[in-house]
């Protein structure tokens, strides 16, 4: 797994086996979690073509979705949090975000 883009306090862009996650923060008072979602094929075609604008965009109906409580999460593999963060840190340490 790793980084390929990243929102500040936002979004991470994820690539995993050739297939792209959006890993969304979402705060709401003092609270805060993560939804991930994979990127559909016609999500990654927008990103390819709009970039990280798109990202911003996808970002911020995901985050209301998971405030209106209409988000259901997909299923993830037991050690994906763990995975996710060391992609997230290896990326920081490279001086990115």
């Amino acid at each position: 797994m790793r980084v390929l883009a990243e929102e500040p306090w936002s979004c991470f862009l994820l690539e995993e086996d050739g297939r792209l996650y959006l890993d969304v923060l979402v705060e709401h008072g003092a609270i805060s979690f993560s939804v991930t979602s994979e990127l559909s094929p016609e999500q990654a075609t927008r990103y390819a073509d709009e970039g990280v604008g798109y990202l911003r965009d996808l970002s911020s109906a995901m985050r209301h979705k998971a405030l209106m409580r209409e988000w259901s999460a997909m299923p993830l593999p037991a050690d994906w949090e763990a995975r996710s963060i060391t992609a997230i840190r290896e990326w920081q340490k490279r001086g990115n975000g």
